[in-house]
């Protein structure tokens, strides 16, 4: 409803001795949601599934609007400036909101108290590939390449910071392979050009595998603790030798700070409702990632804060900044 509206309806309602009307319920004009990376990967992903699921449970359509940059955090600063009213969104993933205050000295955000989070969406972990060509065919074969080309073997990322940087940085520390990192603008230009030879491997989500099963990528391992279900072939990185090595990612939705707890009630129950769908968790499976299990707003805070702390440590040990 319009200013100019509203003030005839109130003008309306008080000269024929009623009550002031109340104010539309939430949500009464389009979503924004913001994808903090470039086009591309899991976040497209995100934007699609919550997008296509939630526009007709609100009734009102959820925008899907890329802002690429500075590993989230450029679009992570512009949900966290924008107004509190629910109607700008933020795709929330571990590398923005637990890693990042990490590995910056100066954030235009604070994780926790710049935004309130609303719910946990799905969990999956990057896979190792390297283009179908090489001659790459295991963990094993990367690092003893790597070690008979000091320096000459790179590694692309969705940015500095991301959990596949934090996995080459891993990978590096934990085998002793000499490899260089490229950062992108989000792991879609990275996938481009590892397909076209420009990079020798990448740590990337589980969008990948559609190229996988194309024949253009191979897949050596997944970083997580566990196999895939999607993909259990797939051994992971400590059943390939390399010890102490796991990088799990979630993706989230969090909303300014002072945003109408009314707007965060009615986006989780309408995330609770999404999850339980068999068609969404079934399309969720089939790109590699688990649906959230629990969508509460106190489970989303808990695992930033548990793993702002465990990623605490691996960064200081490793000595990493990015300023």
């Amino acid at each position: 409803m319009d200013r100019k509206t509203f003030l005839h309806c109130a003008l309306g309602a008080l000269a024929a001795g009623g009550a002031w009307p109340a104010f539309a319920a939430y949500p009464d004009k389009p979503i924004t949601l913001i994808v903090p990376y470039a086009p591309g990967g899991m976040g497209t992903t995100f934007g699609n599934i919550v997008s296509e699921a939630l526009s007709p449970a609100l009734g009102e359509r959820v925008v899907v609007d890329y802002k690429p940059g500075a590993n989230g955090a450029l679009g992570a600063g512009y949900v966290a400036k924008a107004a509190p009213d629910g109607y700008t969104l933020l795709m929330s993933v571990n590398s923005t909101m637990a890693i990042n205050p990490h590995l910056y000295t100066k954030l235009p955000f604070d994780p926790l108290k710049d935004f309130v989070p609303v719910s946990m969406i799905f969990t999956n972990a990057n896979v190792l590939v390297v283009n179908a060509s090489s001659p790459v065919r295991s963990v094993k074969d990367l690092v003893a390449y790597a070690k008979e080309n000091p320096g000459k073997v790179n590694y692309g990322s969705a940015g500095n910071g991301s959990t596949p940087h934090l996995s080459g940085e891993m990978f590096r520390q934990l085998t002793g392979a000499p490899v260089v990192h490229v950062p992108y603008r989000g792991s879609g230009p990275a996938i481009v050009d590892l397909l076209a030879g420009q990079l020798d491997f990448l740590f990337v989500d589980t969008s990948v595998l559609t190229q996988v099963r194309a024949g253009k990528l191979r897949a050596l391992a997944v970083t997580g603790r566990k196999r895939l279900g999607v993909a259990p072939e797939l051994p992971t990185m400590e059943e390939e030798g390399v010890k102490g090595f796991r990088v799990d990612t979630w993706y989230s939705l969090c909303a300014p700070a002072g945003t109408p707890p009314e707007a965060v009630k009615r986006l989780n129950t309408e995330i609770a409702r999404m999850l339980a769908d068999p068609a969404v968790r079934q399309r969720m499976r089939d790109v590699g990632v688990d649906p959230a299990e629990d969508t509460s707003a106190a489970y989303l805070r808990r695992t930033i804060e548990d793993d702002s702390a465990r990623w605490k440590k691996f960064i200081q040990a490793a000595g990493i900044r990015l300023d």
